[in-house]
Parts: structure tokens; sequence; C-alpha cells
């Protein structure tokens, strides 16, 4: 997996998760995890209203708030909606 980086690692998580027993490796030119863009975020999930109701991206968005909030819940991390 290339980049370290929100989606770099949740990329790199779900291959292993899928792929039971493989093994992925991450590359990034940073020393530290989420060192650049993933690091300078304003850290808010979008709920999917700027975008036409019942669109793709209207429906990513409301799904993909759901599961990072329950896996916050499941991983014990803090997080205010």
């Amino acid at each position: 997996m290339v980049g370290a980086g929100i989606l770099g690692l949740a990329v790199a998580r779900e291959l292993l998760v899928r792929n039971a027993g493989s093994r992925v490796i991450v590359v990034d030119q940073a020393d530290t995890v989420g060192a650049h863009q993933t690091g300078h975020n304003s850290g808010v999930i979008h709920a999917g209203v700027y975008y036409a109701p019942g669109s793709l991206k209207a429906r990513l968005c409301v799904d993909g708030a759901a599961r990072m909030y329950d896996y916050c819940a499941r991983h014990g991390i803090d997080c205010q909606r």
C-alpha cells in the first residue's frame, strides 16, 4: 500500500480483514503516519447534506459516517457527533 494517511491505512486494514493471514506493507515518504494531509484536516465527518438527496455521494457519506462512529465505539476512541 502506498500512503500512510487515513485512506491508505484504512485500505491496508480492510485488505487484512478480508484476507486473513496475508501481509500488507505500507510505505510513505514521511517518517510518521498521518503526517501530511491526514494530519492537517479539520476532523469533520461529513453527513452528506451538501449532495443531492439519495445520490451516491450522499449515501456514501451517511454510510461512511456510521461506520466511522461504530469503529470508534468498538475501539474506545473518543469522538463527538
